[in-house]
């Protein structure tokens, strides 16, 4: 494609070169001899008939000074040139009255150069010029033959003719050895990237040791691989918990059922099957919360509208019966979300609170400028600093979660921090007035939201 490409420019060039220098020299040889013809009309015209024009080219040979070929063409004419390439004659009515030889076609012949071709014959520049005379008009011929600027032509075509083909090939052979080198590292990544498996991420591609676009294309893909290694490790750690924790309940739930079973008589089962609903209230909310999660991340949003996060509040918090809720600090507040997202922020939130309370739980809801802010606040052991961003990782459970655990799956507060911020707002946690955790989420009001229902 490269080669067609420069050998159709470099001929369209060099058939326009052709025709420039052929239109240029052609040109020039006729201004040439209109300058000329000019000049010797108004010599003759003036009575000044220099004796050189009625004598022999061979005879003038050498006697054509600077001065003579001035007087005869006029300055800056070398008259040499001018008679080696054009031919002079006069011819007229007048003419036959005056006492010079003419040739067979009545034409006076000037410099003895017999035999000018006739542009209808020849190919030829012919320039005419009248010239009045006191026998009549007399008309004064400068004819010039376009061999010699058809021998230039040619040869410039000969040239272009063997330069051009030469022109091509290295053109085609520096494009081969450039693009060649250029693209071998995009080879080299392009081999890697084909090795690449779920099994070798940790791979990268070779990044030349330039500053180019190939170069950015590289350090690119490495940063991908980066991404996409990341991520398989935390999908990989992702299942392999849900897994553990989806077997937890499954394994306790079993266990329960085999051990009454193997004593129908002595076993209380209302209270099996009380642990039996327990762990499978476990199962299914570690099930939601899987699925939940799932969604997020797919980009699947639930629907929007405005919501009373006071009125969803109160209405979670009226479940919790094993710890006393202290809901005076609830006020009216307005936010723009999905309200089953919504109750399941508050629902975690008040569930991670009720696992670690020593005896009450805080909850408050105000309306702050733009912001809606809920506090979830309880008097337990509370969250250490330096941990305080681990509790919103996936099946993030902190020592002191593990050795009182009641049914927690480290899953609530990381799906809780993604629905919140997916609803444009943040979470975090600070120490409560109790020394327990506390639990601030900001929200954006309808009235400084104002996104669309989507």
């Amino acid at each position: 494609m490269v080669l067609l490409v420069v050998g159709v420019a470099l001929a369209a060039g060099g058939i326009v070169l052709r025709g420039w220098v052929q239109a240029t020299l052609t040109s020039d040889l006729r201004s040439r001899n209109e300058r000329i013809v000019s000049f010797m009309a108004d010599s003759l015209s003036k009575g000044r008939v220099p004796a050189e024009l009625f004598a022999s080219v061979n005879d003038l040979d050498g006697q054509l000074d600077q001065q003579t070929s001035a007087d005869l063409f006029g300055r800056a004419t070398n008259a040499e040139q001018v008679l080696a390439s054009t031919y002079f004659y006069l011819d007229g009515q007048g003419l036959s009255d005056l006492n010079f030889k003419v040739d067979d076609q009545g034409r006076l012949v000037l410099f003895g150069r017999q035999g000018p071709p006739r542009p209808t014959a020849a190919r030829a520049i012919e320039v005419t010029q009248d010239l009045p005379t006191q026998y009549g008009t007399l008309r004064l011929h400068a004819v010039s033959p376009v061999d010699q600027i058809d021998q230039s032509v040619s040869a410039l075509t000969l040239g272009l003719l063997i330069s051009l083909p030469l022109l091509v090939a290295g053109a085609g052979l520096m494009t081969w050895f450039i693009t060649g080198r250029a693209l071998a590292p995009v080879a080299l990544m392009t081999s890697r990237v084909q090795e690449l498996t779920a099994n070798n991420l940790d791979a990268r591609v070779p990044v030349p040791n330039t500053n180019d676009e190939i170069a950015q294309l590289g350090r690119m893909l490495n940063e991908m691989l980066d991404r996409l290694q990341k991520s398989s490790v935390t999908q990989r750690q992702f299942i392999s918990d849900a897994s553990h924790e989806l077997r937890s309940p499954v394994a306790s739930i079993r266990a329960q059922l085999e051990t009454a079973l193997q004593y129908p008589e002595d076993v209380d089962w209302p209270a099996v099957a009380r642990i039996v609903l327990s762990e499978d209230d476990r199962l299914e909310h570690l099930v939601g919360n899987l699925l939940a999660m799932a969604r997020l991340e797919e980009g699947r949003l639930g629907r929007r509208s405005e919501v009373d996060l006071d009125d969803l509040v109160m209405e979670q918090t009226r479940r919790m019966t094993a710890v006393r809720m202290d809901v005076s600090a609830v006020s009216a507040g307005r936010v723009w979300g999905n309200p089953d997202e919504l109750t399941s922020v508050i629902r975690n939130l008040l569930d991670n609170a009720a696992r670690y309370a020593a005896s009450v739980i805080k909850v408050s809801v105000l309306e702050d400028g733009p912001w809606v802010t809920l506090t979830v606040a309880d008097d337990g052991p509370g969250v250490p600093e330096g941990e305080r961003l681990q509790v919103f990782e996936r099946f993030a459970r902190l020592q002191e979660g593990r050795e009182r655990d009641k049914g927690g799956t480290g899953l609530g507060l990381s799906l809780t921090k993604r629905i919140v911020e997916s609803h444009g707002g943040s979470i975090r946690v600070d120490s409560s007035d109790t020394g327990g955790a506390l639990f601030v989420v900001s929200l954006p009001a309808t009235g400084a939201a104002g996104w669309p229902d989507q």
